[in-house]
């Protein structure tokens, strides 16, 4: 993830004094101290997250949904999508240099896009 194009990157420091690189394992460090254990706080910042290996300067990507769709159609096309996103889609998103989301994560988030139909 860090060296995608071979672009040159500065550490961050964190919270616990320590210069850390973005990497896969440093961002999901961020998440796993930010969401850990109840993994249900999807408004969470991730910026700043405590623990010796969180870099410092991550955050989710949002989707920002109404939580009472008006057409039922779209509503079940968005859950499509969500589903989608978040099972087949992640090798995807990873492939482009974003972290995975942590296994208890994405099966809350999961449960949670199901729920909006």
């Amino acid at each position: 993830m860090s060296n995608i194009n071979s672009i040159a990157q500065a550490a961050g420091l964190n919270p616990a004094a320590k210069f850390v690189k973005a990497s896969d394992r440093s961002i999901v460090a961020a998440c796993e101290a930010t969401e850990a254990p109840r993994w249900n706080g999807f408004s969470a910042s991730l910026t700043n997250a405590s623990g010796a290996d969180s870099f410092p300067i991550t955050s989710f990507t949002w989707i920002y949904l109404r939580s009472a769709p008006s057409d039922s159609a779209r509503a079940i096309a968005l859950s499509n999508l969500l589903d989608w996103v978040y099972s087949d889609g992640q090798q995807f998103a990873m492939q482009e240099g974003y972290a995975e989301l942590p296994a208890p994560l994405l099966a809350a988030v999961r449960k949670k896009a199901k729920d909006l139909q």
